[in-house]
């Protein structure tokens, strides 16, 4: 199965811009060939399947992520495809963020990220759209269910630490994948992401109330895992 059962449920209260619709895989494969771009089949597929998706979160517009590729007359006035080259491999701006002020792509093989033009470098944040989408309909669920989250996010100083302490949490594979780790038990969700705006991980903790949270933290400072 390509999504997790929340994903697939969260997918389809997704509205879609049509603008960014197009369903002939043809046209896109000719649009790239026109412009002398490989049609990737990942950029292919992330047209056809999510170009014009809002992704949205439960009680927080400022996170909603706009995914747009190519639209309908990109395609039919042939307009020139924006793309980044970085150490031999492609990339394609891919969308917007409300509030993240930063450039996200996708690149030839279908990893996500996001492009600062200070350094011109791509920081990855997920390995595909598909784990892009299984974070947000995670956090959609946490919000649906009015699940407490704290408000801040720690950075992870000490990753090896913090895989022995969440051995026996349960691990949400799904959801997960190299740039983003969803763990629980009885009274604590973890997300151990990646920041949108540098290649290292950060700890986010919803639970049942603030203090069960901040006693969490409290413990992970003091054994120095996160600051």
């Amino acid at each position: 199965m390509r999504f997790s059962n929340k994903a697939y449920k969260y997918l389809v209260k997704l509205s879609r811009d049509k603008e960014f619709v197009i369903s002939e895989r043809q046209l896109i494969v000719d649009y790239l060939k026109s412009q002398n771009i490989q049609p990737f089949d990942k950029i292919v597929e992330f047209q056809m399947d999510f170009s014009g998706l809002q992704l949205t979160v439960t009680n927080k517009p400022s996170s909603t992520f706009n995914a747009s590729l190519f639209s309908v007359a990109d395609i039919n006035h042939n307009e020139p495809i924006g793309t980044i080259e970085i150490e031999g491999r492609l990339y394609f701006y891919c969308g917007d963020h409300r509030t993240a002020q930063l450039w996200f792509v996708v690149s030839e093989n279908g990893q996500i990220g996001t492009y600062d033009n200070n350094d011109e470098k791509v920081n990855l944040i997920a390995s595909s759209f598909d784990k892009f989408i299984e974070t947000y309909a995670f956090e959609d669920l946490l919000g649906k269910n009015k699940k407490y989250e704290h408000p801040y996010y720690y950075d992870l100083i000490d990753n090896d630490s913090f895989e022995m302490l969440v051995t026996d949490y349960f691990h949400h594979d799904k959801a997960s994948d190299k740039y983003n780790k969803w763990l629980s038990n009885d009274n604590l969700i973890i997300h151990k992401g990646t920041w949108y705006d540098k290649p290292a991980f950060t700890i986010h903790v919803y639970g049942d109330d603030n203090e069960q949270c901040e006693t969490f933290i409290k413990m992970l400072k003091e054994e120095k895992i996160v600051s």
